[in-house]
């Protein structure tokens, strides 16, 4: 396919046979790729691998090394974008079960704290809901309820800590 003189430098042989090998190669692996900027960028790996190891491919074989090498690129790069896809996939599944995973264990956390809230003895079950369900200052709470500011922290300090203990486990 290509036959270079002897007085041919190494510079001007592959000059010769990158300007007639770019343009096929760039239509073959786009044809493999669908994508003719990756094409591009796979037949310059190419090209540059070819120039490196220019004297050692054998005159007569320099066209085929290159289109086996375009293609396996092309291949190795098609494997390589499904490892991408699949990895996507598997990341978005992890992702969605641990969402999912966590709502629930936030959500029975919740729930058992809630329990534990609604089993305390009144009026710290009262208090407790007063302050931290309804939003309400302890101020407000101990005018409500008829009782001072420091008994509604007392039973605020006695819920969060059986709640604390219970929550252990």
């Amino acid at each position: 396919m290509f036959l270079f003189h002897k007085s041919q430098t190494k510079r001007e042989a592959f000059g010769q046979m990158f300007t007639e090998m770019y343009p096929r190669m760039v239509r073959y692996a786009t044809q493999l790729m669908g994508d003719r900027e990756e094409a591009r960028d796979i037949v310059s790996e190419v090209m540059e691998q070819a120039w490196k190891h220019f004297e050692q491919l054998n005159k007569n074989d320099r066209g085929g090394w290159i289109y086996t090498a375009v293609r396996n690129n092309c291949l190795n790069r098609l494997k390589h974008l499904q490892v991408e896809q699949e990895n996507v996939k598997a990341l978005y599944e992890a992702t969605l079960a641990d969402v999912e995973n966590n709502y629930r264990e936030h959500e029975a956390l919740l729930q058992k704290a809630e329990a534990i809230a609604r089993s305390l003895p009144e009026p710290t079950c009262t208090v407790l809901r007063l302050c931290y369900y309804e939003h309400l200052t302890y101020r407000e709470v101990a005018r409500q309820l008829g009782i001072s500011p420091d008994t509604v922290k007392k039973h605020i300090s006695k819920a969060l800590r059986t709640l604390r203990e219970a929550m252990k486990d």
